[in-house]
């Protein structure tokens, strides 16, 4: 071999991407508590890029309110889109997890 000549290396195939459902990328969840670090906690996921799903109603109107004004915030710092499901429930999410359309069916779905 010499110094320029050509490696015969086998080249690396890409992996492959798992394509996984919405409906495993959401969080659902029934609110516990107002507590802050349970709240920022559920934030950083939505952050993340998954949607959530909650249910509050364990909590007293002055605890979900607490909760629905933080989640608020954090929707509009990532531009996203509040969608009231049912009553009082919430999906909190940013735009971009519903441009195909697939989001609103989903609610349908469990609306229904």
């Amino acid at each position: 071999m010499g110094l320029f000549s050509v490696s015969k290396k086998k080249k690396q195939t890409p992996i492959e991407q798992q394509v996984i459902p919405k409906s495993e990328q959401i969080i659902f969840e029934k609110m516990i508590s107002d507590d802050d670090a349970y709240l920022i906690k559920l934030a950083d996921q939505m952050i993340q890029g998954k949607p959530l799903i909650l249910n509050f109603e364990p909590l007293d109107i002055d605890q979900a309110n607490k909760a629905i004004a933080f989640f608020s915030g954090v929707v509009y710092a990532i531009s996203g889109e509040i969608v009231n499901v049912q009553e009082r429930v919430f999906m909190f999410a940013s735009k971009d997890v519903y441009n195909d359309g697939s989001m609103d069916e989903f609610l349908k779905e469990i609306v229904e």
